[in-house]
Order: C-alpha cells, then sequence, then structure tokens
C-alpha cells in the first residue's frame, strides 16, 4: 500500500524554491521519503490519490478531503503535530479550526503523532489511540567541532514567539558576572520588531539577529561554539511546550556541536546526557543557572565534549534518521 503525504498544491514540475516549504512538511514528509519506496510520494492534490493508496493528512486539510477519500474506499491518516485544541476561548478558533479539525480526527482511518505527550493530548479531545512517528534529523551529520575560543560564539535558532520568552538582558547580564566574553547570535523569523529592544547589545557586537534562512542556520550553526536552546515554560502554554519535537536539539546535536538545553519540553529528556542539562526545581531554570551551564561547557575538556556528542549521533543515526522514520511510516499499511 503507497504512502502518499498530501501536500496542497504541490507540483512536481515546479522549481524546489518554489515548493510549498512548511518547516512540518520537511520533517514529516520530505526528509521522511529518503528512506521510504518509490512507490511512495506526494500528492499536491487529493484528486490524485488512488485506491491501495494510504493518504497522510496533515495541516491545512480539510473534513470535504476526508469525504472524497472516504466515498471512493482510499484509506488515510490524519498526522498531528500540535495542539489545536488550545485556543478553544478564542473568538472564531473553534468554528473556524476546531470543529474541522475534531471531524478529521473521528472519520480518519488512524491518527499519527509525533511523541508520547501528543498521543496522550489525542486521547483526551478524541477517545482515539494514535500511532507515535517520530521526526528525523535534517542536519547533515558532521564530525564534533569543539572550539575553545577567547569570545565564545553562542547561537540560538528558532521563532519569535520563543524569542520574546527570554529575557535576554538577564541573560547577558548573568554570562558577565561570570567573565564569559561572548557573541550571542539569535536566528528567528520577524526580528524587526526586536531591534529597538536590544539595540543597546546590537550596537556592542555582544548580540546579532538574524531573519530566518534554512541555508544561513546551517552556516551559523557551523560557525558557532555553543548551542543554545533554553525552554521557558509559562503555566498558560505548559501543554503546547511539553508536546514539541525534539528536532531542533537533534539536529544541533547532529551538526557536532556541545548543547545547553533545559527540562521543559519531554521529548529532549531521552537526550539529557548528550548535552549540559541545566535543571531546576522551579518552573524555569534561573538565568544564572543557564550562563553556569554554558560556562560548564567552556570548561569541560574537549574529549569529553567529543565523546558526548559521538554518543548523540549513534542515539540519533538508531532513532531518528530518514530511514529508521521512514520505516515507521512505511509500517502504516500493517496498522491502518
Amino acid at each position: 500500500m503507497p504512502i502518499k503525504f498530501y501536500i496542497p498544491n504541490w507540483n512536481n514540475e515546479l522549481p524546489e524554491g518554489q515548493r510549498p516549504k512548511r518547516a512540518s512538511r520537511r520533517f514529516r514528509a520530505l526528509i521522511p521519503l529518503k528512506g521510504m519506496r518509490p512507490e511512495d510520494g506526494i500528492i499536491g492534490e487529493v484528486s490524485q490519490a488512488r485506491p491501495g493508496d494510504i493518504v497522510v493528512l496533515a495541516k491545512k486539510s480539510k473534513p470535504e478531503e476526508v469525504i472524497h477519500l472516504k466515498t471512493r474506499d482510499i484509506k488515510c491518516v490524519y498526522d498531528i503535530c500540535d495542539n489545536k485544541w488550545r485556543k478553544d476561548g478564542v473568538l472564531g478558533w473553534k468554528e473556524k479550526i476546531i470543529i474541522p479539525h475534531n471531524y478529521i480526527c473521528q472519520n480518519a482511518d488512524a491518527i499519527v503523532t509525533t511523541c508520547q505527550t501528543m498521543q496522550k493530548l489525542i486521547m483526551k479531545h478524541t477517545a482515539r489511540d494514535s500511532i507515535i512517528i517520530t521526526d528525523p534529523t535534517e542536519a547533515f551529520k558532521r564530525e564534533p567541532d569543539i572550539r575553545k575560543n577567547n569570545i565564545v560564539k553562542i547561537y540560538n535558532y528558532g521563532n519569535s514567539k520563543h524569542f520574546s520568552r527570554v529575557n535576554w538582558n538577564l541573560l547577558i547580564k548573568s554570562l558577565k558576572d561570570l567573565n564569559i566574553r561572548f557573541q550571542l547570535h539569535c536566528m528567528l523569523d520577524r526580528t524587526k520588531k526586536f531591534f529597538s529592544m536590544y539595540e543597546g547589545h546590537l550596537r556592542s557586537g555582544e548580540m546579532f539577529l538574524h531573519e530566518y534562512d534554512l541555508e544561513t542556520q546551517y552556516s551559523l550553526m557551523k560557525e558557532s561554539d555553543i548551542v543554545f536552546l533554553p525552554i521557558i515554560k509559562t503555566r498558560t502554554d505548559m501543554t503546547d511546550i511539553k508536546c514539541k519535537s525534539p528536532n531542533r536539539l537533534i539536529d544541533a546535536i547532529q551538526s557536532g556541536k556541545p548543547v545547553v538545553t533545559n527540562t521543559g519540553v519531554d521529548s529532549y529528556e531521552s537526550f539529557k546526557k548528550y548535552v549540559e542539562w541545566v535543571d531546576s526545581i522551579h518552573l524555569d531554570p534561573t538565568y544564572d543557572q543557564f550562563a553556569q551551564g554554558i560556562l560548564n561547557v567552556i570548561n569541560t575538556s574537549k574529549d569529553i565534549l567529543y565523546n558526548k556528542i559521538i554518543e548523540g549521533q549513534n542515539y540519533i543515526e538508531q532513532n531518528h534518521s530518514p530511514f529508521v522514520v521512514g520505516k515507521q511510516w512505511i509500517e502504516l499499511e500493517n496498522k491502518v
């Protein structure tokens, strides 16, 4: 039974740069296909599906597309990667998002998700079990690159929402209190609104803001000394944070870099021994603790850091390579 990932408006004849390119599409379709069969692939319209296919529906899918498939005896699974139920009280969200989402959940032949935390959330809202298919690594595997420079290049990447949760002023103060000489490079979407907020640090050369670009992301990763992935939780979005994929963490380790992160994302826990883990009994670690974690990496020998990253890359190869994840998708045919 061929697996067909439905990506609306996908056209193989378009140049690669003009094709739909959501990050979730890469992790959940394009990368796994590298480890799948020739008959598996992508469709841009549900009308392209044929009896015997298993169609994977994801973000932007509609109830009428499920109806189209079901009336033609074509199996479909719904791939859920984030918490659509989170804004139930927002005006219009329930009608526009949750009701169609729930219809697909109830009528798909199976539900697929990314981790156990999402699996529990789906059971809570739909009373349906789901199949876990992990995210693969996207980064090219590089030999650990351990640098001991006088000025430490600290790299953070993600989106503007999480960037805004971090009090970078407090982090910078804590780094200075420990006499760490540093450059803080942050990549995010929508950088413009933060330039005035951090104008002093940008002018001094302590901080650099980079607008998101996938190629630049890996270029900055390669040039960095430490990758810093702080998990800042709030009581209102604790569930969403816990449900996140470990893909940023995986790609940093795969890129051969020491990583500083902390508890908060459930799927990060498997990588605890491969990174500098900052923990706290409170909701979030303090910025002094984050700075100390960075100092710990600076003071750790190259050999220890090298071996820790190699062990992490071996774990990724066994659990998150495109071939391992591709096999998980192929096994759907025995579960649907």
